[in-house]
């Protein structure tokens, strides 16, 4: 059993994934003083429910988010800065992986040149290009160091929308991505944001487009901690797949995966003349979203850092290099 002093416990959230346990009003109430709020995840990883701290009442700042989403300009420009953001960080990550994997650079860039937009469903058009192109590139990173997992991309032939996984490493991606959605949800709760007003993504009952929004700033995060994952651990063993043949993660896999995303957003970047964690940049992010919405700034420009790499793809770059040094001698 692990204890915690008051007002020292070291965690930001709780994800909670089982069937079985329980949890008592008075721990509840505990961690919504600390605020740490709890992730409940469904079996495949889908987020559930999480708790979140009371909402901030600013009523002024939500009428204005309502006025930019029913302006046609407003929203095609809050939902291009996240759009030129996304790429920003998409490409930022397979530039600084291509150090270390072969990676082709020429599609995406490409891709990037060709911008051409003029209403929403153009500009997720334009996004989707790139996204495949992106995925593109990080499907031979996954096959290349778990061939036997059979990724094949983010697209499922039976559920569009990437649930129910059906391989190992969308299994893993999923989870993270719902990981991240409870993440996103508290903060733009804190705020005091309407997660169903979103400016990239339609509104839709019981959706959240503005969670779905955010969550494309930070994306990155996530598919660079399930390399990571990956470059450590990569059994079989680790998963557990249903009777209707979708993949699950076993308590320990979830948990190292939960460490690899924890430790990135816990990276500490220069931001703003001073070093932050990445998890606090975040917020800011976020923050400056509504900066701009209640009219405090004229122009909305995203700041997010490229991933810093760490310790075990570095390894990995040294035996590459070894590698073609002995080639080179060979030949």
């Amino acid at each position: 059993m692990i204890e915690f002093e008051t007002h020292r416990i070291p965690y930001d959230y709780i994800v909670i994934d089982g069937h079985y346990g329980s949890i008592s009003f008075e721990a509840m109430h505990w961690l919504s003083k600390h605020d740490v709020s709890i992730a409940l995840l469904n079996w495949n990883g889908n987020l559930l429910s999480t708790t979140l701290s009371q909402e901030t009442l600013n009523a002024l700042l939500k009428i204005r988010q309502y006025e930019k989403y029913l302006n046609t300009e407003s929203r095609l420009y809050i939902a291009s800065r996240i759009v030129k953001q996304k790429v920003k960080s998409s490409l930022g990550l397979l530039k600084v992986l291509s150090d270390f994997y072969d990676i082709d650079l020429s599609t995406i860039n490409k891709e990037i040149e060709m911008i051409d937009y003029n209403n929403i469903n153009s500009l997720m058009m334009y996004e989707g290009r790139i996204a495949s192109a992106y995925w593109s590139e990080l499907t031979k990173i996954f096959n290349s160091l778990a061939k036997d997992f059979h990724f094949e991309g983010r697209k499922n032939l039976s559920y569009s929308w990437n649930m129910n996984a059906s391989d190992l490493i969308n299994a893993l991606l999923n989870y993270g991505y719902a990981i991240l959605e409870s993440i996103i949800g508290k903060y733009i709760n804190t705020i005091g944001l309407d997660v169903s007003i979103g400016y990239l993504h339609e509104i839709s009952p019981s959706k959240h487009p503005l969670v779905y929004d955010l969550q494309e700033l930070f994306r990155y995060v996530i598919d660079y901690s399930v390399i990571e994952f990956l470059e450590s651990r990569r059994k079989k063993s680790d998963f557990l797949t249903t009777r209707n043949y979708h993949i699950r993660l076993k308590p320990n896999t979830a948990k190292l995966l939960i460490e690899k995303i924890k430790d990135n957003f816990n990276q500490r970047y220069e931001f703003k003349n001073k070093q932050y964690a990445l998890e606090n940049i975040m917020f800011e992010n976020i923050r400056e979203l509504s900066r701009y919405i209640i009219g405090n700034s004229k122009n909305l420009e995203f700041s997010i850092p490229d991933i810093k790499i760490k310790e075990m793809i570095t390894l990995r770059s040294e035996i590459r290099s070894c590698q073609l040094t002995l080639r080179k001698v060979k030949s």
